[in-house]
């Protein structure tokens, strides 16, 4: 480990901010832009939670690039049961075999074909 990440490491987590669970992942083809647009769906708890798709940085490419999906608490967290639906577009963020999904519990992975779009994963 290089001194930049000994750092980084080294930071406090954030107190607003976790991995939440989904239920459903897509792959589909983004038709205005070209490339693959990744899907990712579920429910979350708090109404006014802020769900994102973070990419993990490796300074390799990895077989599998790790995709988080991160819920920000953005006011006093109101409960509520509220479906969310998030897209991030797969052009930089591809592993040389697929992408890997990671929730709170669990995660999936989906192997991706450059050519003909996404097949199942593992």
């Amino acid at each position: 480990m290089g001194p930049l990440e000994a750092s980084f490491d080294s930071l406090p987590c954030a107190r607003t901010c976790r991995r939440i669970d989904f239920d459903c992942v897509e792959i589909r083809d983004a038709t205005r832009l070209g490339g693959r647009l990744l899907l990712v769906s579920g429910i979350k708890s708090w109404a006014d939670l802020r769900v994102t798709l973070e990419p993990v940085s490796h300074r390799e490419m990895p077989d599998f690039q790790v995709i988080e999906v991160v819920g920000r608490l953005a006011a006093s967290g109101l409960p509520a049961l509220v479906d969310f639906c998030v897209a991030l577009p797969l052009e930089s963020v591809l592993g040389r075999t697929g992408i890997e999904i990671i929730g709170a519990t669990k995660s999936e992975r989906r192997v991706l074909n450059p050519t003909s779009g996404a097949r199942p994963g593992d």
